[in-house]
């Protein structure tokens, strides 16, 4: 299967996103928080909504491309596939766990806080059984996850802090508000894998007159409009409510954005304006170390501390880490590639394991065959 190198991009910018957006509000003098204010409320909802809208794209692709892949091998099985992506998702949410654990011992939080990973790695556990469906039941469930996650909200937010099976239920739904809650984010990652779904097809088509005029006029323009359309009504539904994190105009308006600017970075692609194996690549290297950057680059929060001005040592700051970061990836893409990537890595283990417990569940089948 071709790689779309702007489904990459876009995960990098959203990481991307996430990065800068953590230093600014680590680095941001209390003075200024005004700053973090306005950033927030643009910038966040791209990075959180983008990052999981993607991933869900993503999922999606390599579901399929497995699918095709069983199809044509006589020994990886759907069973295989399965098992590699159970376990990838269990060993995200043990690293999410420990990251949390560091976070409770350092700061006083909490081991269950839905940050990035533990968001991600509960969604491709629960999305795993949705991934058959039609594409259309993925997109309505999803809208229901987040139109029902404010219901839900409203009727247990008055239980915060108890120890009722109430509070209970709303820590381990909402706990913190400000982050990647399950019901909303599980939803934008199940529309996300519909749209894979929708890209797949059509990216696997061998004619290439055939598959930029599929992508040009049936798939990217339908997709465009919806994308637009999404802007427009999470910018005009309550509004300003869009400027608020996690309500239904601000993960709309978020939505239309990420499908916008994908249709559009799609389109270039595909219709070879832009060479984009090289233009993308900075952003590529923000997806393709998206879990270890996510990890590595918390210990930051120490550098400047609430130090730094919102009207110049901010920003020099911010690009001088663009740079360095910049470098730092390249060069450690070109030396240690996948080594580095804790994603791949997870992915690598996940797949011996698999193979393995494959292999022993064969030879014990074997066995009592041979012993009966």
């Amino acid at each position: 299967m071709r790689r779309i190198n702007s489904v990459d991009t876009v995960r990098g910018l959203s990481m991307f996103l996430m990065v800068y957006g953590h230093l600014i509000f680590w680095w941001i003098r209390p003075e200024d928080a005004w700053l973090q204010f306005w950033l927030y409320a643009f910038l966040k909802p791209l990075g959180a909504t983008g990052f999981l809208f993607v991933s869900g794209i993503s999922t999606a692709l390599s579901f399929r491309n497995s699918q095709n892949t069983v199809k044509d091998s006589d020994t990886i099985t759907m069973t295989t596939i399965r098992n590699i992506y159970i376990l990838r998702a269990i060993f995200i949410l043990i690293i999410a766990f420990i990251f949390n654990s560091f976070n409770a011992l350092i700061w006083g939080g909490s081991i269950w806080e839905w940050n990035a990973l533990q968001t991600i790695g509960f969604s491709l556990l629960l999305a795993w059984p949705l991934l058959k469906t039609s594409k259309l039941f993925r997109i309505l469930l999803g809208i229901l996850m987040i139109i029902g996650n404010q219901f839900i909200l409203h009727a247990l937010l008055p239980y915060n802090g108890e120890t009722s099976l109430y509070g209970v239920l709303f820590h381990i739904l909402f706990f913190p508000l400000d982050q990647y809650i399950i019901l909303i984010y599980l939803g934008i990652f199940i529309i996300g894998s519909a749209i894979g779904d929708y890209i797949y097809p059509i990216n696997i088509i061998e004619d290439q007159y055939e598959r930029k005029y599929r992508f040009k006029n049936k798939l990217l323009i339908q997709v465009l409009l919806i994308g637009i359309s999404l802007m427009a009504f999470g910018i005009f539904f309550e509004f300003p409510n869009f400027l608020i994190f996690n309500t239904i105009s601000s993960i709309a308006s978020a939505i239309g954005l990420v499908i916008t600017i994908l249709s559009a970075l799609i389109l270039i692609e595909v219709l070879e304006k832009i060479k984009t194996t090289k233009s993308y690549k900075y952003f590529f290297y923000y997806s393709y170390y998206s879990f270890t950057i996510f990890l590595l680059h918390n210990p930051l929060i120490f550098l400047f501390t609430q130090q730094l001005n919102a009207y110049f040592t901010i920003w020099l700051a911010i690009v001088v880490g663009i740079i360095l970061f910049g470098v730092i990836l390249r060069a450690t893409y070109k030396k240690l590639g996948e080594k580095a990537s804790l994603k791949a890595v997870l992915s690598i283990i996940s797949f011996l394991i698999a193979t393995r417990l494959i292999e022993n569940r064969s030879k014990k089948n074997a066995l009592e065959v041979t012993n009966s």
